[in-house]
């Protein structure tokens, strides 16, 4: 089988020196627990080994579910369609990302080449959007958390200058209890093209409050993507409008 998915382990987060962010690239759409429309054909496509299943007593589970969740979207007053990825203690989340280009130039993202493990993108490393330096913060709200990143197509993601795309899903199985929260960290994510160029680009993370009407549970989203969200059958995204609720973030 192909290579296409790459594991990282937070736990290595903390040796990861501060690459320099590529000017106008930015991910700032992230659409949580999507479905098979969303995250298009190669995504929906990929299958992981159901940890339920048992071939020697079954119990009804298939034995493989689909790679990028159930489908359901995100449950309560977290939005499912944010600014940021969510950390949620004791669950699995799913995140299709969305890459906003504004750098002058289009950008062919190389899928296919042996970099990254052949996933196209490497989750480089994780910070705190705010530390203190008598106070220092962990670099990851789990140490021990390890992430898959499913690229939206296996070999080249064409993004257009002034385009938003979306170039890949994460998914990220968190422990039970993860650090203070809420809290906000960086993640920063490594590309190529097809010339050899690295990008680099940062987007937030957040670890939602604990506690109240939060939570990680699914809701049923039969349209695909929310109203307001259009995708070309290339995977671009051409209008976004978010319709979101109030997700008040306390900072620590």
């Amino acid at each position: 089988m192909r290579s296409w998915f790459l594991f990282i382990a937070a736990a290595a987060f903390g040796t990861a020196l501060l690459a320099q962010v590529t000017p106008g690239l930015s991910i700032d759409i992230i659409i949580h627990e999507p479905n098979a429309t969303d995250v298009g054909g190669y995504i929906a496509a990929q299958t992981v080994v159901n940890p339920n299943y048992d071939p020697l007593q079954p119990n009804g589970e298939p034995q493989f579910l689909p790679a990028y969740g159930n489908g359901g979207g995100i449950s309560d007053e977290l939005d499912s369609i944010s600014g940021e990825f969510y950390a949620l203690g004791g669950t699995t989340t799913h995140d299709l990302a969305v890459l906003r280009n504004d750098t002058g130039a289009a950008i062919d993202i190389d899928t296919a080449s042996a970099v990254y493990g052949g996933a196209g993108f490497a989750l480089a490393s994780s910070r705190p959007a705010h530390d203190v330096p008598n106070a220092p913060e962990s670099t990851s709200p789990d140490g021990s958390a390890v992430s898959i990143i499913y690229p939206y197509d296996p070999a080249t993601i064409n993004v257009p200058n002034g385009s938003s795309v979306a170039v890949f899903l994460i998914a990220t199985k968190w422990r039970q209890s993860l650090d203070t929260s809420p809290r906000e960290y960086i993640w920063t994510f490594n590309f190529d093209d097809g010339a050899a160029t690295t990008y680099t680009v940062e987007a937030n993370l957040l670890v939602p409050k604990v506690g109240g009407s939060n939570g990680g549970g699914c809701v049923s989203d039969p349209d695909g993507f929310p109203t307001g969200l259009w995708i070309l059958a290339t995977g671009g995204l051409v209008a976004i409008v978010t319709r979101q609720k109030v997700l008040k973030k306390l900072k620590a």
